[in-house]
């Protein structure tokens, strides 16, 4: 009788041991890989930042203008350029050209610009989005827009310049 109790567990073992060891075997090993970027929060961030701007349009291009063939004003006395010249004075006068070299040359700084709030956290969030991240989002673009090794630049008016390098197909 104790025969056959041994019989039957070593029966029993060595099934499970059948049973186990070829599921065990055809696992796939996990190499352990590095954590990717939160890409949607990233996005996110940087939408709602820059969604807080003010919307501007910028100017169109402009058209080149017509060739000047010299005498267009018809006052048949030939001084159409001393008009010109004279509304070019007024635009551009003597007054402000000094004021201009004048303060250049005491070393001042003129800022157009002062950067609000607003705009700083716009371009701090476009440049902390992975460029992991902007790579394969720009992957749903055509095939021919995708290059094996490119920079995707982001230029947000005159404030803000990010740029973004992918290497190859991801």
């Amino acid at each position: 009788m104790e025969r056959v109790k041994v019989i039957n567990l070593i029966t029993i073992v060595g099934v499970a041991f059948l049973a186990l060891v070829p599921k065990m075997e055809s696992m796939p090993v996990r190499v352990p890989t590095e954590p990717r970027p939160l890409c949607a929060s990233q996005f996110a961030l940087a939408n709602y930042a820059c969604a807080r701007l003010p919307f501007t349009r910028g100017l169109p291009p402009s058209r080149p203008s017509p060739p000047d063939d010299g005498d267009d004003d018809d006052d048949d006395d030939g001084d159409d350029h001393d008009v010109l010249s004279q509304r070019q004075g007024h635009r551009h006068g003597l007054g402000h050209e000094y004021e201009y070299e004048h303060e250049h040359e005491h070393g001042h700084r003129h800022h157009r610009h002062h950067h609000t709030d607003q705009e700083e956290d716009c371009c701090r969030w476009v440049k902390q989005v992975d460029s992991q991240c902007v790579c394969e989002f720009l992957l749903r673009l055509p095939p021919f827009l995708v290059r094996p090794v490119h920079e995707y630049k982001v230029t947000l008016g005159d404030f803000c310049n990010a740029t973004y390098y992918c290497g190859g197909p991801i």
